[in-house]
């Protein structure tokens, strides 16, 4: 299935964000771990902005309903250097705390879903 979210960029984050992939470089083997874990077949993310110019992330995934279900529960380990930099990268880019607040109460709801013939 697809499940795409949308997240405001912090002002001044932009560049950070769009770096994104050459900070990830340093923890690909852990993301990919996590991926292959909660069953994610592709992971894409872009910038797209609201009319006032402020910069939004949109992360697009292709991932197994099951695992979209265990990812919604996820927990964070700061034990691990990959997850000490995502929460630290998630709340400098986005301003949200994965590790004190939930960030969403659980998987999202789909209400439509078209595809051609």
């Amino acid at each position: 299935m697809l499940f795409g979210t949308a997240v405001t960029i912090q002002s001044g984050k932009l560049d950070r964000f769009r770096r994104l992939d050459e900070e990830l470089e340093e923890h690909r083997g852990e993301y990919e771990e996590l991926n292959e874990r909660f069953r994610v077949r592709a992971h894409s993310v872009w910038v797209s902005h609201q009319l006032d110019g402020t910069p939004i992330a949109v992360n697009i995934y292709d991932i197994d309903p099951a695992g979209l279900q265990e990812m919604a529960k996820r927990r964070w380990d700061l034990d691990s250097a990959y997850d000490r930099w995502w929460v630290g990268w998630v709340s400098d880019v986005y301003g949200i705390d994965l590790v004190g607040a939930r960030t969403h109460a659980g998987p999202p709801e789909q209400v439509l879903s078209w595809e051609s013939g």
